[in-house]
């Protein structure tokens, strides 16, 4: 292992500018974090041009770095262009060094959920298996980044070897919460698929659900997410929990394995979140054996690449009485032959496969109806609780990072001479952003506690109109977040590279959420009309 001296350092600047008084050299080496990097040749394809390397070269660069580069491009580029270490440094060799698990845990402030600061007590919901659980979900993430953003960034839809990659990792069956523990459990024991952590799949909560989705939104680009458990997590429990089929726990197997997708396919151009209003028809045929669904469904989440649609129909008349939910199997062939889907360009990346669905004399097999005919609205909206829920799960991980990116930003980021961090303004920015995550974790959490802990037989009426209005208190903290985190990277909260990257994949996409699973107004007013229901009539002021 070569070690430099500054003053060997300072030696070698490469090819110095014109009229430059000191002397060029064969290498142009640069130091940050006390490594030492030669980029004599990697300065001539630098996307910011030489100069920058010129400027800085036979010196330590790593304010210069860390006020341009997020360190993934040092991690990047490390084992390429690392050539020794400073004199003095504390290290043994040019690798950087591994980080487990424990090490992915965030010291910056208010960054992570309380269950992962030191010295806070712990709440009574959480347990260790929870923590390892998480951390479990963080290391395995933070190794398929790159490919992640490969997919995002490169205009592809997510391929079928990377849904099987992370189903065999067993976060698909964790995206698709307990519904499909069952079966998880039979393939963990099989050998088909790992869990997070350790975890066994019979011992798998409400809050390891919580915490996967927190995290995979967390980490995963938008797209990239979308496209892997957008639609599949908001369709999939919806089968394992309203079809009654013998084939139900294979369709669910191959879902979580990734081998087969699934979507919900609800919205129409006729009806977003009036549901009650759809238009798309399923009659029986003559022989009885099919519903024939004609009709078009619009904003299909991962719909591209769907094998299985969970869809509502018109069954009967008018209204929410006449709605049922059909399970449309695409790889039955004569089912195939009446469906048809186009992509649709949204602010998403293509990723998400985001489709129009079109269904013309689509023959669905009878035993396909999940539930009852004519009573599917009543496992829409049950459906519906849990998404609105994964929605709000994914959205805090979402503005925590970003948060996250803000605090590290604003003390690396030098203006007028001054840190970002030394503005009262900006520290009063940081502040709104930290009170309005802080007072919606405790929310999320309360919520979660009665979803995990009240009887099943009464939450959904009893939680749905606090689950809306905590997606609308969701998707408002968000807009404030990430209104504030476009004021503080400026220009680069606008580029879709960077040290911005993060804040400008959400500030392009945060208003899905607030439409998606019920548009904010909806969700404000359904809360208040769910609260009148429980009314006292006596009650005076």
């Amino acid at each position: 292992m070569e070690t430099f001296s500054r003053a060997e350092l300072a030696k070698n600047v490469g090819t110095r500018f014109a009229e430059d008084g000191r002397p060029s050299s064969d290498r142009m080496l640069i130091a940050i974090d006390e490594y030492v990097y030669d980029v004599t040749k990697f300065a001539n394809l630098h996307p910011g041009g030489l100069a920058v390397f010129r400027m800085v070269a036979g010196t330590d660069a790593t304010e210069q770095f860390y006020a341009l580069h997020n360190k993934e491009i040092l991690v990047k580029y490390h084992d390429r262009l690392c050539v020794g270490v400073l004199e003095g440094s504390s290290y043994n060799d040019l690798k950087l060094p591994e980080e487990t698990a424990e090490h992915l845990i965030s010291l910056v402030p208010y960054a992570e959920i309380p269950l992962l600061r030191d010295n806070w007590a712990v709440s009574p919901w959480w347990t260790d298996s929870h923590k390892y659980f998480l951390l479990g979900v963080r290391k395995t993430l933070t190794d398929m980044l790159p490919e992640f953003f490969e997919i995002e960034n490169g205009g592809k839809y997510v391929s079928s070897e990377l849904a099987q990659k992370v189903g065999a990792t067993g976060m698909l069956a964790c995206l698709n919460g307990i519904a499909c523990m069952g079966v998880a459990q039979k393939l963990k024991d099989e050998g088909k698929i790992t869990f997070p952590g350790g975890l066994e799949p019979k011992d798998f909560d409400l809050w390891h659900e919580y915490l996967m989705n927190q995290e995979f939104a967390r980490a995963v680009p938008v797209g990239v997410r979308n496209g892997l458990s957008g639609g599949m997590a908001i369709s999939m429990p919806a089968i394992a929990q309203f079809w009654q089929h013998p084939r139900k726990d294979s369709v669910v197997e191959q879902i979580i394995l990734g081998q087969k997708r699934s979507c919900l396919a609800i919205s129409e151009p006729h009806a977003g979140s009036d549901v009650a209003k759809i238009v798309t028809v399923a009659k029986k045929s003559k022989c009885g054996k099919y519903y024939i669904v004609n009709g078009i469904k619009k904003w299909i989440t991962a719909g591209m690449n769907a094998d299985f649609f969970s869809v509502a129909v018109r069954t009967g008349g008018e209204g929410a009485g006449g709605i049922s939910f059909l399970l449309v199997d695409k790889n039955d062939p004569k089912t195939a032959e009446g469906i048809d889907v186009k992509h649709i360009k949204t602010s998403d990346a293509k990723a998400a496969a985001t489709a129009w669905v079109y269904f013309d004399d689509c023959y669905v097999p009878v035993e396909n109806l999940m539930g009852e005919e004519n009573a599917g609205f009543k496992l829409i909206m049950a459906n519906f609780n849990h998404e609105r829920w994964l929605i709000c799960a994914g959205v805090m991980g979402g503005i925590r990072m970003i948060l996250k990116d803000c605090f590290l930003w604003c003390q690396q980021r030098k203006v007028f001479g001054k840190k970002l961090i030394s503005q009262p303004v900006i520290r009063f920015k940081l502040g709104r952003m930290i009170g309005a995550i802080e007072a919606l974790e405790g929310y999320m959490e309360s919520l979660t506690f009665q979803m995990a802990n009240m009887d099943h037989s009464i939450s959904n009426m009893m939680l749905g109109g606090p689950t809306a209005i905590l997606k609308y208190q969701t998707t408002r903290t968000m807009t404030l977040v990430v209104d504030e985190a476009v004021q503080l990277f400026g220009g680069r909260a606008l580029t879709a590279s960077g040290m911005g990257k993060n804040v400008e994949i959400i500030q392009r996409t945060y208003k899905f959420a607030s439409i998606l699973g019920g548009s904010e107004e909806i969700m404000a007013d359904l809360g208040v009309r769910q609260a009148l229901l429980f009314f006292p009539p006596n009650a005076k002021l």
